[in-house]
């Protein structure tokens, strides 16, 4: 059969999918999940198609997921057709969060389509609508209802003031990357409506600023830079957190990977973060992975401590050096434990002599907490550039579980052989 492609046309596709609809639909009929889904396929196309901001075409597909289409209408500019389908997205948003439908997460992408008969349907072919797609999966792994391309994005003109940036990331099974965006608007996204509005722009204006520093800025001449983004990052949450009283899973995504990676990666430029099926295992769990300084000390009695209960691990903030520093001198009263993420360090007894090196996943500054004089007993320098996770002294004394650890790696480190 011979087939006649119409013209490309740049659309918006806005992409929604239940979350958890397999566990939701679990101990339904058949009947029941007929009744369920058409119910609430007929909400969403009455938020999608019967207002003001109506999309262009609606259609559920594949049970629970629902795809929308935004043509760019006569008279309109490009951007108006991205602005419709941001508006239609926090319509869903509000009615989630109202309880009138089940949470749903939502992608929108731009991008090309070519449209073709095949028999009484008309066929659609663009990547844009695996690219919505993967954003409306990537909504799970940062915590957001929506997440948008940074067209949609820099579209929009009264939601400006509101569209957050996530970060540059290629998602899996993709081979090019996506500047992904989110809207933190009153009454969604964990924001109150009633919210503080002064608290909520400034965790907007700190966020976007750290994202700029994480995956750089041609245009203003930012190269990425881990160690100011991390510090406006930390900045953002304690501002996030004021706003609302909440955690940031977005915003905790991005210093977890900073945390893995303190310094870009070959292919960060190019691809940004990378999300596959190993992402998103807790910082602590990774710690005690990567060091054989802790794995050695682990026991039984650590494990739902340290394991199943990780809010220790937000203790270690991660700190950078240049080669040459020196972390630590000899006769200093110990500011901390450091864990050494990357680099390598030196040790010097009083003399400058070098007694050991130390690399990637060594732990050093524990001594001085279990000795008599409460001090340093060597010198630290940086041989290379380094990055270390560091927990402060008021922080490791007030948290047993981490003192019983790091008191049995000084143990060891001083029993006799």
């Amino acid at each position: 059969m011979r087939r006649t492609n119409g013209p490309e046309n740049e659309v918006a596709v806005l992409i929604t999918d239940i979350h958890q609809y397999s566990r939701l639909t679990s101990n339904m009929t058949a009947e029941g999940i007929r009744d369920y889904m058409i119910g609430y396929h007929g909400h969403l196309q009455t938020m999608v198609m019967d207002n003001q901001e109506r999309a262009d075409e609606f259609e559920p597909c594949a049970g629970d997921a629902s795809i929308a289409i935004f043509r760019q209408k006569a008279g309109e500019g490009r951007e108006q057709k991205c602005r419709r389908a941001l508006k239609v997205a926090l319509t869903i948003a509000e009615a989630i969060e109202s309880g009138k439908i089940p949470f749903t997460r939502i992608g929108i992408y731009v991008g090309d389509i070519i449209e073709a008969p095949f028999g009484a349907l008309t066929l659609r072919f663009g990547n844009c609508f695996a690219a919505a797609n993967r954003l409306e999966e990537l909504c799970a792994y940062f915590g957001t209802t929506i997440l948008m391309d940074r067209e949609v994005a820099l579209a929009q003109d009264d939601l400006a003031q509101y569209i957050v940036a996530i970060g540059k990331v290629t998602p899996k099974s993709f081979e090019h990357p996506i500047h992904v965006y989110s809207i933190y608007k009153p009454g969604i996204h964990k924001c109150p409506a009633d919210v503080d509005g002064e608290h909520l722009h400034a965790f907007i204006a700190l966020k976007n600023e750290a994202i700029e520093y994480f995956i750089g800025n041609a245009q203003k001449g930012i190269t990425p830079n881990f160690q100011i983004a991390e510090q406006k990052l930390h900045q953002a949450e304690m501002a996030f957190t004021d706003a609302t009283g909440q955690l940031d899973m977005a915003t905790l995504r991005i210093s977890q990977y900073i945390h893995e990676n303190p310094y870009p990666v070959d292919t960060f430029e190019q691809q940004g973060m990378a999300i596959d099926e190993k992402q998103g295992h807790s910082i602590g769990i990774r710690l005690l992975l990567l060091s054989q300084q802790l794995i050695k000390a682990f026991d039984r009695e650590f494990y739902h401590a340290l394991i199943e209960n990780t809010d220790w691990e937000s203790l270690f903030r991660i700190h950078w050096f240049k080669e040459g520093d020196v972390i630590m001198s000899i006769g200093d009263e110990p500011n901390g434990i450091y864990y050494l993420a990357r680099g390598d360090v030196r040790v010097q007894d009083a003399g400058g002599k070098t007694i050991a090196q130390l690399s990637d996943g060594d732990i050093f500054g524990e001594m001085a907490y279990f000795t008599d004089d409460r001090r340093r007993s060597a010198t630290v320098v940086a041989m290379t550039d380094i990055a270390v996770r560091r927990i402060s002294t008021e922080d490791f004394e007030r948290t047993p579980v981490l003192h019983s650890l790091f008191a049995e790696i000084a143990r060891r480190r001083t029993r006799p052989v």
